[in-house]
Protein backbone atom coordinates (compact mmCIF):
# COMPACT_ATOMS: atom_id res chain seq x y z
CA UNK A 1 0.00 0.00 0.00
CA UNK A 2 1.37 3.40 -0.96
CA UNK A 3 2.47 5.58 1.94
CA UNK A 4 0.62 8.90 1.83
CA UNK A 5 2.57 10.53 4.66
CA UNK A 6 4.80 13.39 3.47
CA UNK A 7 8.55 12.84 3.78
CA UNK A 8 10.43 15.81 5.20
CA UNK A 9 14.07 15.97 4.05
CA UNK A 10 16.73 15.97 6.81
CA UNK A 11 17.77 19.54 5.98
CA UNK A 12 14.17 20.69 6.20
CA UNK A 13 13.82 18.97 9.58
CA UNK A 14 16.95 20.76 10.83
CA UNK A 15 15.51 24.08 9.69
CA UNK A 16 12.29 23.34 11.56
CA UNK A 17 14.16 22.51 14.78
CA UNK A 18 16.19 25.71 14.50
CA UNK A 19 13.02 27.77 14.14
CA UNK A 20 11.43 26.08 17.16
CA UNK A 21 14.56 26.66 19.24
CA UNK A 22 14.67 30.33 18.26
CA UNK A 23 11.04 30.83 19.19
CA UNK A 24 11.59 29.14 22.57
CA UNK A 25 14.56 31.39 23.31
CA UNK A 26 12.46 34.40 22.40
CA UNK A 27 9.60 33.42 24.71
CA UNK A 28 11.63 32.44 27.80
CA UNK A 29 14.89 33.18 29.58
CA UNK A 30 15.93 36.70 30.52
CA UNK A 31 13.45 39.48 30.03
CA UNK A 32 14.13 42.08 27.38
CA UNK A 33 12.71 45.49 26.73
CA UNK A 34 9.34 45.43 25.03
CA UNK A 35 10.76 47.36 22.10
CA UNK A 36 13.27 44.55 21.36
CA UNK A 37 10.66 41.80 21.12
CA UNK A 38 9.41 41.11 17.55
CA UNK A 39 5.80 41.97 16.94
CA UNK A 40 3.18 39.30 16.28
CA UNK A 41 3.09 40.30 12.62
CA UNK A 42 6.88 39.98 12.36
CA UNK A 43 6.88 36.54 13.97
CA UNK A 44 4.10 35.45 11.62
CA UNK A 45 6.08 36.73 8.62
CA UNK A 46 9.19 34.84 9.75
CA UNK A 47 7.20 31.65 10.30
CA UNK A 48 5.64 31.95 6.83
CA UNK A 49 9.08 32.45 5.25
CA UNK A 50 10.51 29.45 7.09
CA UNK A 51 7.53 27.30 6.10
CA UNK A 52 7.97 28.28 2.44
CA UNK A 53 11.69 27.42 2.62
CA UNK A 54 10.83 23.96 3.92
CA UNK A 55 8.31 23.43 1.11
CA UNK A 56 10.88 24.59 -1.46
CA UNK A 57 13.48 22.14 -0.14
CA UNK A 58 10.96 19.29 -0.17
CA UNK A 59 9.99 20.12 -3.77
CA UNK A 60 13.64 20.27 -4.82
CA UNK A 61 14.27 16.86 -3.28
CA UNK A 62 11.48 15.39 -5.42
CA UNK A 63 12.95 16.83 -8.63
CA UNK A 64 16.08 16.10 -10.60
CA UNK A 65 19.29 18.06 -10.04
CA UNK A 66 18.52 20.29 -13.02
CA UNK A 67 15.01 21.03 -11.78
CA UNK A 68 13.19 18.65 -14.11
CA UNK A 69 10.74 16.24 -12.53
CA UNK A 70 11.90 12.73 -11.81
CA UNK A 71 9.49 9.78 -11.82
CA UNK A 72 8.05 8.46 -8.59
CA UNK A 73 9.52 4.93 -8.25
CA UNK A 74 6.05 3.64 -7.33
CA UNK A 75 4.91 4.71 -10.81
CA UNK A 76 7.46 2.44 -12.49
CA UNK A 77 7.48 -1.27 -13.25
CA UNK A 78 10.49 -3.58 -13.24
CA UNK A 79 11.42 -5.44 -16.41
CA UNK A 80 13.58 -8.43 -15.50
CA UNK A 81 15.15 -10.55 -18.22
CA UNK A 82 16.32 -13.65 -16.37
CA UNK A 83 17.51 -15.31 -19.60
CA UNK A 84 19.97 -12.52 -20.44
CA UNK A 85 20.64 -11.42 -16.87
CA UNK A 86 19.52 -7.82 -16.50
CA UNK A 87 16.73 -5.65 -15.14
CA UNK A 88 15.55 -2.06 -15.56
CA UNK A 89 12.76 0.18 -14.28
CA UNK A 90 10.24 1.44 -16.85
CA UNK A 91 7.55 4.13 -16.37
CA UNK A 92 4.17 2.40 -16.09
CA UNK A 93 2.58 4.43 -18.87
CA UNK A 94 5.30 3.48 -21.37
CA UNK A 95 3.66 0.68 -23.33
CA UNK A 96 5.46 -2.49 -24.41
CA UNK A 97 5.78 -2.95 -28.18
CA UNK A 98 5.34 -6.71 -28.35
CA UNK A 99 5.97 -6.82 -32.11
CA UNK A 100 9.55 -5.55 -31.75
CA UNK A 101 10.37 -7.22 -28.42
CA UNK A 102 11.81 -10.70 -27.98
CA UNK A 103 13.73 -12.91 -25.56
CA UNK A 104 16.78 -10.63 -25.85
CA UNK A 105 15.04 -7.41 -24.83
CA UNK A 106 12.04 -5.12 -24.95
CA UNK A 107 10.94 -1.97 -26.72
CA UNK A 108 8.66 0.58 -25.01
CA UNK A 109 6.95 3.75 -26.19
CA UNK A 110 5.06 6.68 -24.69
CA UNK A 111 2.43 8.17 -27.00
CA UNK A 112 2.02 11.26 -24.81
CA UNK A 113 5.63 12.48 -25.10
CA UNK A 114 6.92 10.49 -28.07
CA UNK A 115 9.60 8.85 -25.94
CA UNK A 116 10.92 5.37 -26.69
CA UNK A 117 13.11 2.93 -24.77
CA UNK A 118 15.04 0.03 -26.28
CA UNK A 119 16.79 -2.29 -23.85
CA UNK A 120 18.40 -5.61 -24.64
CA UNK A 121 21.26 -8.03 -24.88
CA UNK A 122 23.90 -8.20 -27.62
CA UNK A 123 25.80 -11.36 -28.46
CA UNK A 124 29.59 -11.28 -28.46
CA UNK A 125 29.99 -11.98 -32.16
CA UNK A 126 33.51 -12.22 -33.60
CA UNK A 127 34.99 -11.12 -30.29
CA UNK A 128 33.16 -7.78 -30.48
CA UNK A 129 33.57 -5.84 -27.25
CA UNK A 130 32.51 -2.66 -25.53
CA UNK A 131 35.12 -0.56 -27.31
CA UNK A 132 33.88 -1.70 -30.71
CA UNK A 133 30.30 -0.88 -29.75
CA UNK A 134 31.33 2.59 -28.59
CA UNK A 135 33.30 3.26 -31.76
CA UNK A 136 30.30 2.29 -33.87
CA UNK A 137 28.04 4.53 -31.82
CA UNK A 138 30.30 7.58 -32.11
CA UNK A 139 30.96 6.99 -35.81
CA UNK A 140 27.35 7.45 -36.93
CA UNK A 141 25.54 10.77 -37.41
CA UNK A 142 23.30 10.58 -34.34
CA UNK A 143 25.15 13.39 -32.57
CA UNK A 144 25.99 11.15 -29.61
CA UNK A 145 29.02 11.76 -27.41
CA UNK A 146 29.97 10.14 -24.15
CA UNK A 147 32.55 8.75 -21.77
CA UNK A 148 33.56 5.50 -20.14
CA UNK A 149 32.32 5.17 -16.57
CA UNK A 150 34.78 2.30 -16.17
CA UNK A 151 36.28 -0.35 -18.44
CA UNK A 152 32.95 -2.19 -18.60
CA UNK A 153 30.48 0.68 -18.90
CA UNK A 154 29.89 3.57 -21.28
CA UNK A 155 27.29 6.35 -21.24
CA UNK A 156 26.44 8.80 -24.01
CA UNK A 157 23.92 11.51 -24.81
CA UNK A 158 23.21 13.95 -27.59
CA UNK A 159 20.74 15.47 -30.02
CA UNK A 160 20.32 14.69 -33.70
CA UNK A 161 19.30 16.76 -36.69
CA UNK A 162 15.72 15.50 -36.41
CA UNK A 163 15.17 17.31 -33.11
CA UNK A 164 15.46 14.17 -31.01
CA UNK A 165 17.42 13.82 -27.77
CA UNK A 166 19.17 10.52 -27.17
CA UNK A 167 20.70 8.90 -24.11
CA UNK A 168 22.32 5.48 -23.94
CA UNK A 169 24.06 3.22 -21.44
CA UNK A 170 26.10 0.16 -22.42
CA UNK A 171 27.34 -2.38 -19.88
CA UNK A 172 29.59 -5.37 -20.59
CA UNK A 173 28.96 -8.59 -18.70
CA UNK A 174 31.77 -10.87 -17.48
CA UNK A 175 31.16 -13.22 -20.43
CA UNK A 176 31.77 -10.37 -22.89
CA UNK A 177 28.15 -9.97 -23.97
CA UNK A 178 26.61 -6.54 -23.59
CA UNK A 179 23.42 -4.99 -22.27
CA UNK A 180 22.33 -1.69 -23.78
CA UNK A 181 19.51 0.70 -22.89
CA UNK A 182 18.74 3.63 -25.20
CA UNK A 183 16.11 6.35 -24.75
CA UNK A 184 14.96 8.74 -27.48
CA UNK A 185 12.52 11.62 -27.11
CA UNK A 186 11.68 14.96 -28.78
CA UNK A 187 13.89 17.86 -27.72
CA UNK A 188 10.81 19.91 -26.86
CA UNK A 189 10.04 17.34 -24.14
CA UNK A 190 13.45 17.76 -22.51
CA UNK A 191 12.19 19.71 -19.51
CA UNK A 192 9.81 16.88 -18.71
CA UNK A 193 11.99 13.90 -19.61
CA UNK A 194 15.69 14.72 -19.02
CA UNK A 195 15.65 13.65 -15.36
CA UNK A 196 13.33 10.73 -16.06
CA UNK A 197 15.63 9.42 -18.82
CA UNK A 198 18.62 9.49 -16.48
CA UNK A 199 16.57 7.79 -13.80
CA UNK A 200 15.59 4.93 -16.10
CA UNK A 201 19.14 4.41 -17.37
CA UNK A 202 20.53 4.55 -13.83
CA UNK A 203 18.23 1.67 -12.89
CA UNK A 204 19.75 -0.71 -15.46
CA UNK A 205 21.30 -3.54 -13.42
CA UNK A 206 23.16 -6.69 -14.40
CA UNK A 207 21.97 -9.87 -12.73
Amino acid sequence: MKNNFPIVPARAASTTLAIVAALLLTSCGKQEAVGDVPSGDELARQADAASQAIRDEAAAAENGEDGTAAIDPTAMTSYVNALRGFSILVPEKWALNAATSDDDGNVYGDTETGASLIVGWTENREDADLQAAVEALEADDSGMAGDYVNENEYRAAGSNADGQKLAQRIMRKPDGTMISAAITYPADQAEKLDAAASQVLDSLTLQ
